[in-house]
């Protein structure tokens, strides 16, 4: 696995044979697939559908593991919103009282909707940051031939990203080799003096600004002038070419998702009225 500023990308992968905007249609597209999806049991086999693509792609899957409390939580933060908070409503099925406090059963299954809704694009962006490389987004963005400074601030940002890091590892060694230890001390001690590492870090942005300027400047880039009129070419492009497996990829996601809404719209398939394990749920919990 090689570490990127997205995460950890394997070394040899058969994704890398795909070209970096198929994978950026692909995570685009398939993130609005359960925004149309009501049952919960076919969000459950698109989940499964992306964690096999991870597998295929030979992505350490014990990076999802990290991704695991965050799903627990999640649901258990969707789950308490929806019940607990979620008010007194006398229309509502009451399947049982906590504390006083009623469950309804419509709540419960709005609650497992969203949930389930919520972990297909959790897995689509993990699949997509596992991997992408910082070049793969920004050919991406080339290839569909967004201006020069978007592209610029968005490289600049995952470019920063990862030096913010290391400048505040910098500062904080620094403020430990000068006898700061944080350890046992108060939760607000170590608010107020966290504050402090922002104005060394807020001064090392300004002088990384500066060395971002200065050497856009010597390569002859410019956002005002004549300068910005002079279209460039794309060299990081002629390392990738758009081929006819790029081009059957794109339009099976295309057509997937043209598919997903005759079926949603059209054929009324995916609701709730037809999802078995809403009718299971309710059987259980009734």
């Amino acid at each position: 696995m090689n570490k990127t500023m997205l995460g950890y990308v394997p070394k040899e992968s058969p994704i890398y044979a795909v070209h970096p905007f198929v994978k950026l249609y692909f995570l685009l597209i398939v993130s609005l697939f359960p925004m149309f999806v009501a049952a919960p049991e076919w969000n459950f086999l698109l989940l499964v559908f992306i964690l096999a693509l991870m597998v295929i792609s030979r992505v350490d899957i014990r990076i999802v593991r990290i991704y695991i409390p965050v799903a627990i939580s999640m649901g258990s933060i969707i789950l308490i919103s929806y019940t607990i908070l979620g008010g007194r409503h006398p229309e509502f099925q009451v399947i049982f009282n906590l504390f006083g406090l009623p469950i309804y059963w419509e709540r419960v299954r709005d609650a497992m909707v969203v949930y389930f809704r919520i972990l297909p694009m959790i897995a689509t962006m993990v699949f997509f940051l596992s991997t992408s490389r910082e070049r793969d987004i920004i050919v991406a963005m080339r290839t569909i031939r967004l201006p020069f400074v978007v592209t610029y601030v968005f490289a600049m940002a995952l470019r920063s990203a990862g030096m913010v890091l290391e400048d505040f590892q910098i500062v904080r060694q620094a403020e430990q080799a000068r006898g700061f230890d944080p350890t046992g001390k108060p939760l607000t001690y170590k608010i107020r003096k966290y504050i402090m590492y922002m104005i060394p870090l807020f001064a090392l942005s300004l002088r990384r600004s500066e060395e971002f300027t200065n050497a856009l400047v010597a390569r002859g880039y410019a956002f005002t002038g004549e300068a910005s009129h002079v279209k460039r070419a794309d060299y990081v492009l002629t390392h990738y070419t758009f081929k006819t497996h790029d081009a059957i990829f794109t339009t099976l996601i295309t057509l997937a998702f043209i598919a997903l809404l005759i079926a949603r719209y059209g054929l009324h398939y995916f609701s709730l009225d037809h999802s078995w394990f809403i009718q299971w749920l309710h059987a259980v919990l009734s």
